[in-house]
């Protein structure tokens, strides 16, 4: 379980990846509160979509009879669209403020747009925010309102999906996967993320479709001693003394903070190969700027991509030897630890080490390294099958059919002879793996025993 800063990370991270979260909570948690919190720490748009109220219309839009004899889907006003920068944003928030006739000196500042800019029109927003009248601060929220879908980033938050008739499910299912549903396209800045209630004593629909529930990274919100100090501070902030009581009340028994209703999801999170590929992109994003996010917020999405034990395990998961280590240093100085490692580790690493040299297996330092964790594989490996799988990996390509790949490894004359043709075709000499497995004659020969299972 995740705490309210760990989800307002998650909710980033999963941004960045390009996948959607799907909040798992109490009833009146906070969920809703969290992700507009998001936002508006972010300056973002958001537009919050109760689905339990939803008609499958209100996501796809309504049909009209288009000049071109075919019917098209209008898409909902509220639905983002993103054609404002952030300065647009705010010279329309001032002026709802101050109404002013001369626009010269606004109309100069969109098109300049620099930090400069942004920074001003906030502080000048903010001074007269506190000095403005009631009539003034209304238009200003009605105009705030307003503009939510024309933020260039911001947040489509899909709540009560769990609740939703099946036909907006279904709506939900192409929004999620497709960033589209008919004819309407989420903005690039856009994100989708979603939220339910946990089945505590009222209706929920069918919401248990393997292929639907794999579309989101699940991440459930906690209650109790772990969020207490977090809704302290929101309810100081928000209420000040009057909260006072409340907050001394309910802290001095959790219990009385949010009941004692059990909350489950009603289905568990399993791992899949779309969701190992998700966790792909979350682990790019996290690698790139670990200084922003949380090893908690990595392990939170992990969880909710491929279950919990198994992100523990990920988590933790370290081979001695790493593919990049092999790649930088060469086989020979890690060999004495790659002669140790189990079967399952072997595999790991070999594996591992076909993803990170695949695409540069025609650079000539990487491409002799495979060649010699190969060899090492064919002398030390007690299961053959893997250097198999490494090379005919590694040989694989959009034109290669799977039985051209298996005479390559298993036929030295047939490699040599398709070397010969891809030197003659590029004009270079050893520029692929095929070609310095077949400068080596002694490898090729143990490896096409290897094949046809004659390795002794």
């Amino acid at each position: 379980m995740a705490n309210i800063s760990t989800i307002k990370q998650c909710i980033q991270l999963c941004g960045k990846a390009g996948i959607t979260p799907f909040i798992w909570g109490h009833r009146g948690a906070g969920k809703s509160s969290i992700v507009k919190q998001t936002a508006v720490d972010n300056f973002m748009g958001m537009v919050d979509l109760r689905c339990s109220q939803l008609e499958s219309s209100d996501l796809r839009g309504l049909p009209k009879a288009g000049d071109d004899g075919r019917t098209h889907y209008l898409p909902p006003a509220e639905m983002p669209v993103g054609d404002m920068s952030d300065v647009e944003i705010l010279v329309e928030l001032y002026k709802a403020i101050d109404q002013i006739d001369d626009d010269s000196v606004l109309a100069a500042m969109i098109k300049d747009q620099d930090e400069g800019t942004e920074r001003v029109l906030r502080e000048r927003i903010q001074a007269k925010l506190e000095n403005a009248s009631y009539q003034a601060q209304r238009q200003y929220q009605k105009k705030m309102k307003e503009l939510q879908p024309r933020f260039e980033r911001g947040i489509l938050f899909l709540d009560e999906v769990n609740r939703a008739q099946d036909d907006v499910q279904q709506a939900v299912f192409e929004l999620v996967l497709d960033k589209s549903v008919g004819q309407y396209v989420l903005p690039p800045g856009w994100q989708v993320v979603s939220a339910g209630n946990f089945m505590e004593g009222y209706m929920v629909n069918g919401f248990n479709d393997p292929a639907f529930l794999d579309r989101f990274c699940h991440i459930t919100l906690s209650t109790g001693e772990s969020t207490l100090e977090e809704w302290v501070r929101y309810m100081a902030d928000t209420h000040g003394e009057h909260a006072s009581n409340i907050i001394e009340f309910a802290s001095h028994n959790v219990d009385h903070l949010d009941g004692k209703v059990e909350g489950e999801l009603g289905f568990s999170v399993q791992p899949s190969r779309r969701s190992w590929e998700m966790v792909a992109k979350l682990d790019s994003i996290f690698a790139s700027d670990p200084e922003t996010y949380d090893n908690q917020s990595r392990v939170e999405c992990l969880a909710g991509l491929i279950g919990r034990e198994l992100a523990i395990s990920f988590s933790r998961y370290s081979c001695p030897v790493k593919p990049k280590d092999i790649i930088e240093d060469g086989v020979q100085q890690h060999s004495r630890k790659i002669k140790n490692l189990s079967r399952n580790q072997m595999a790991g690493l070999m594996w591992g080490l076909v993803a990170y040299a695949k695409r540069r297996i025609d650079e000539d330092d990487v491409t002799e390294v495979c060649v010699d964790f190969a060899d090492h594989l064919v002398k030390y490996a007690e299961d053959k099958d893997l250097v198999v799988a490494f090379c005919k990996a590694l040989v694989d390509d959009k034109s290669t059919t799977d039985k051209r790949s298996s005479a390559m490894i298993s036929n030295p004359k047939f490699a040599a002879m398709v070397s010969k043709l891809n030197q003659k075709k590029t004009g270079t000499k050893g520029s692929k793996f095929i070609d310095k497995l077949s400068e080596r004659a002694e490898l090729h020969k143990a490896l096409s025993k290897v094949t046809w299972g004659d390795d002794e």
